[in-house]
C-alpha cells in the first residue's frame, strides 16, 4: 500500500515506521529540523519494545510529492487540523481513504470540512504513548501499540490497511462497526488521563500510587461516562474498573502527550479534551466538577509558553 502520514510527530511516526518496516511504501510529511534529520539519518524508534532503525524514509514538507496515496494516517495536533488537511487537497484523490488518528471526537467532521469532500475521511483511534525525544528520533515508554478504524461496510481498503498493520511488529489494528463508541471511549480515558498528568505534573505512576489522585483519576472516567451516555453513546457498564485497570497497567512513567507539550510550552488540545467534556456538561446538564477543575486550572497553558 502507498500510505502517507500527515504529522509525522510521535504517534505518526511511530506508526508510519512499523509500517515501512513491515514492507509497506510509507511517505513522512514532517517539517523543520525533524524533517532535515529524516532526510539525512532517516528515522529512529527507541522504546523498551522492539526498537528499531529505519536508515533511509521518504520525507517531505510537500503532500502532493506523495501522490498517490492509498491512506493517510491524519496525525496532526487538533489545533492544527485545519491547515493541515487544506494542505492535503494535491495528495488525497477519490479513492483515497483519510483515516484520522487524532484525540477527541470532532476529527472526522473537522477533516471532512477543511478538504471540502475530497476523499473518504473515517473515523480512528490509536492507543500510542510516544514523543519526539529530538529531531529524527521518536521515544516511546512502551504499552499499548493499538488502532482502531471504521470499518467503513467492509471497505477493502480500510480492510487492506488493517492486515498490513497485523504484519508489523508492535502494532496492532482492528476495524469496528461501531466507531462512535471506539472515539468516545479512546476520548473518556485520554481526556482523564492527559488531565492528571498535565494538572498534576506527574506520571501515571505517582498519580495511582496515592488515593487522593486515583481518586480524582476514576471521577473523571466517571463524568466522561456520564457524558457519553447523555450523548446517547452506549458505554458498557463497568467501564470506569475497566479504565482504572488499564491505567494501573502502564507503564510508572507514562504521560500523556499534552503532559510533555505543557512541559516544553507548546500549545495543548485542551480545548477538544477537558475544554469539550467541560461544554459537554454544561450543554447536557450533566456535572463535571473534576472536569471543569482541570480545564480552568489548564487554561492558561492553552496556547503554550508563547501566548505568556
Amino acid at each position: 500500500m502507498r500510505i502517507a502520514i500527515m504529522g509525522s510527530g510521535g504517534v505518526g511516526a511511530y506508526v508510519g515506521a512499523r509500517l515501512q518496516a513491515a514492507g509497506e511504501e510509507v511517505g513522512f510529511i514532517a517539517r523543520g529540523a525533524h524533517l532535515a534529520a529524516l532526510r539525512e539519518s532517516g528515522l529512529r524508534l527507541e522504546t523498551p519494545e522492539e526498537p528499531l532503525h529505519l536508515p533511509q524514509v521518504t520525507a517531505t514538507d510537500d503532500p502532493a510529492a506523495l501522490a498517490p496515496a492509498d491512506v493517510v494516517l491524519f496525525c496532526v495536533k487538533l489545533w492544527d487540523t485545519a491547515d493541515a488537511a487544506r494542505q492535503l487537497r494535491g495528495l488525497v484523490g477519490p479513492e483515497t481513504r483519510v483515516i484520522t488518528l487524532q484525540n477527541g471526537i470532532d476529527s472526522v467532521d473537522m477533516v471532512t470540512e477543511a478538504l471540502g469532500g475530497v476523499g473518504r475521511v473515517l473515523g480512528g483511534c490509536i492507543y500510542v504513548s510516544a514523543v519526539i525525544d529530538r529531531p529524527g528520533v521518536i521515544r516511546s515508554p512502551g504499552g499499548f501499540h493499538r488502532i482502531v478504524v471504521d470499518a467503513a461496510g467492509g471497505d477493502p481498503v480500510v480492510a487492506a490497511f488493517v492486515q498490513a498493520c497485523g504484519r508489523a511488529r508492535a502494532l496492532e489494528c482492528e476495524a469496528t462497526d461501531d466507531i462512535a463508541a471506539a472515539l468516545w471511549q479512546k476520548f473518556i480515558g485520554l481526556a482523564g488521563v492527559s488531565s492528571t498528568t498535565s494538572l498534576m505534573r506527574a506520571p501515571m505512576g505517582r498519580i495511582l500510587s496515592h488515593p487522593e489522585s486515583a481518586a480524582f483519576q476514576r471521577q473523571l472516567f466517571e463524568e466522561g461516562i456520564a457524558l457519553a451516555r447523555a450523548s446517547g453513546v452506549h458505554i458498557a457498564d463497568g467501564m470506569a474498573d475497566t479504565m482504572m485497570g488499564m491505567v494501573a497497567k502502564m507503564p510508572p512513567s507514562f504521560r500523556s502527550s499534552m503532559s510533555e507539550d505543557l512541559e516544553r510550552g507548546k500549545p495543548l488540545e485542551l480545548p477538544w479534551l477537558a475544554g469539550r467534556m467541560h461544554r459537554l456538561g454544561l450543554a447536557h446538564g450533566v456535572p463535571t466538577p473534576a472536569y471543569s477543575a482541570a480545564y480552568r486550572g489548564l487554561v492558561v497553558h492553552e496556547r503554550g509558553a508563547a501566548a505568556g
